[in-house]
């Protein structure tokens, strides 16, 4: 919920355009309990156009105004994740430090720590969000930014939301790590730039198969791309109601999109290989080898397809019933069991990675390029 409304007054038509702005949140049943709780009951067959307008003429003041906007708010947002490691090891202090220097330079943000564990530090930076392509009233959203320090034997791992604001926050804590270890820390990310299209192709493939702990079952999207700059147009290929793509059609795009079961073994798949086109995205789903084996869906892919920077990744889980079996979606993790995964994914496809470099004869020490400083 916004704690600070950012206006001084709304007009008819600026509660109109909240209520209108979102069918699954502000649908017919929705603005019907709205009016009933204003003491007016409408038809059932009432537009909700018609509901909306209605409502909007109403008189409404702060608290009406605001239990509105909560309705309309978007719910905590699962973002991907993403990592990058320093050459440092940080203390508890130090990173308090670079937490109290950063307080010093920022305005409007809210910043907590927590210390989890021995070698956790969890800092937790609550920001507004300013998206003016929404309508006046929700234009502002509070959001947060859980970035997490993970201390190890050689060097400091950061984890962080994928978002262009985490990311630069991050920036900010190892300038500041810089200035506390009196030298310059050049963090290291995952990064596929450089690299020959079979080698990005394997470096998802080597992910799904490798993953310890887990079995792949099933890939369930692929996103593809070509080196061809000069290709631009996009489109969307579901393999249910598509058997083949056509050569003509495979030399204009610039990216294709698969979605289906088992799409490895798909035509389309070997058919976009052959032309030239590499992995940049994929999403896998792969059942727990021990008890309780619970099955994962993992989603991997760049920021930057064709250059392959801005490595991020999720892990959603389907949940088990009374009688043992499973749910047909996926949700986010509980919050114990994210460090562990997170983990799992950011030491697989390091690993395999360092494994693809050191294969090619290149050293595994370029593995993780210093994109930033």
């Amino acid at each position: 919920m916004t704690d600070k409304l950012p206006f001084l007054s709304a007009n008819d038509k600026d509660i109109f355009d909240l209520l209108m702005s979102s069918r699954g949140r502000m649908s017919e049943a929705v603005l019907h309990s709205i009016s009933i709780g204003r003491g007016i009951i409408y038809s059932i067959k009432t537009t909700r156009e018609r509901l909306a307008s209605d409502i909007a003429s109403l008189p409404h003041d702060y608290l009406s105004l605001s239990k509105l906007i909560e309705r309309r708010e978007q719910q905590a947002r699962q973002e991907k994740r993403t990592y990058v490691d320093i050459p440092a090891v940080l203390t508890h202090e130090e990173i308090n430090q670079i937490v109290r220097s950063y307080k010093s330079e920022v305005a409007g943000e809210e910043i907590t720590t927590q210390q989890r564990r021995v070698s956790n530090v969890n800092v937790n930076v609550t920001y507004d969000e300013i998206d003016y392509s929404k309508t006046r009233l929700i234009q502002r959203q509070r959001r947060d930014a859980g970035i997490e320090f993970v201390i190890g034997d050689e060097g400091t791992t950061i984890r962080m939301p994928s978002t262009e604001k985490a990311r630069g926050i991050v920036d900010k804590f190892i300038q500041y790590a810089s200035k506390i270890k009196l030298k310059e820390l050049r963090h290291n990310e995952i990064s596929l730039q450089g690299f020959s299209a079979d080698q990005r192709t394997n470096f998802f493939m080597q992910i799904m198969q490798t993953t310890p702990g887990y079995q792949l079952q099933t890939v369930v999207n692929i996103k593809c791309a070509t080196e061809d700059e000069d290709v631009a147009d996009d489109f969307e290929l579901d393999i249910e109601n598509e058997r083949s793509v056509e050569s003509d059609i495979v030399s204009k795009i610039n990216s294709v999109a698969l979605s289906g079961m088992n799409l490895l073994q798909s035509e389309e798949y070997q058919t976009l290989r052959r032309n030239g086109f590499f992995i940049t995205a994929v999403t896998w789903r792969a059942m727990q080898k021990e008890k309780p084996q619970d099955l994962l869906q993992f989603d991997v892919s760049f920021e930057d397809p064709r250059r392959g920077k801005g490595f991020k990744f999720g892990v959603r889980i389907a949940r088990r019933l009374a009688d043992g079996s499973l749910t047909n979606d996926f949700k986010p993790l509980e919050p114990n069991r994210q460090p562990a995964l997170w983990s799992l994914v950011e030491r697989t496809s390091s690993g395999v990675l360092k494994a693809i470099l050191s294969s090619s004869g290149e050293e595994a020490t370029t593995v993780l390029k210093g994109a930033r400083t």
